[in-house]
């Protein structure tokens, strides 16, 4: 009768695993003026609230790590935020061999085998929380950011119905109530 022997491997993981996440949206602009016209209203509204041109899209990077660009000639907006996090994983596995020096290489080979899978399923898990992590971040800003950029796009298409007054005639009076965000704007044509 032939008697089995423990076998037993270990393996170990370093990694640095990354996650991202975003949302893409549009800013609500009226085509009141011309394309570049508007695209230099909207460049000007978000260089006052701090955002750097780069090309035709505004970029800003908030202290947090959250990456709004906006790009002022069609008004899309993209929010991401990236996150990386250092894991150390270790993973063991047991088996059995009939041979008594520790197990053949074939047996020990399936069994590194199994422990590398367990590792990579680890590994992927630590991805999948840090993913949520940045999820679950993102969407606690995306709420202040979501009334910035609506008052942006308020700013800008105020400003627009400016010009565009001007453009019609001579512009007499120009009435704004901070308080409930009405604008009148009398003309003569």
């Amino acid at each position: 009768m032939s008697r089995a022997y423990r076998i037993s491997v270990s393996e170990s993981l370093n990694r640095v695993v990354q996650a991202e996440d975003g949302v893409c949206s549009k800013l609500e602009l009226l085509p009141l003026l011309g394309r570049e016209e508007l695209a230099g209203l909207l460049s000007a509204e978000l260089e006052r609230r701090g955002f750097a041109r780069e090309g035709d899209v505004a970029v800003r990077t908030e202290a947090d790590g959250v990456r709004v660009a906006v790009d002022v000639t069609t008004g899309d907006v993209s929010v991401t935020l990236s996150g990386a996090q250092e894991v150390s994983l270790t993973a063991h596995v047991d088996g059995a061999s009939e041979t008594r020096a520790g197990g053949t290489t074939e047996e020990r080979e399936k069994l590194l085998e199994r422990a590398r899978e367990r590792l990579a399923d680890q590994a992927e898990d630590a991805k999948e929380r840090l993913r949520e992590d940045v999820t679950r971040q993102l969407e606690g800003r995306l709420r202040d950011l979501k009334g910035e950029l609506d008052a942006v796009s308020n700013k800008v298409t105020a400003e627009a119905l400016k010009v565009r007054a001007a453009q019609l005639g001579t512009v007499e009076e120009v009435h704004e109530d901070a308080a409930t965000g009405s604008l009148t704007i009398k003309v003569r044509v």
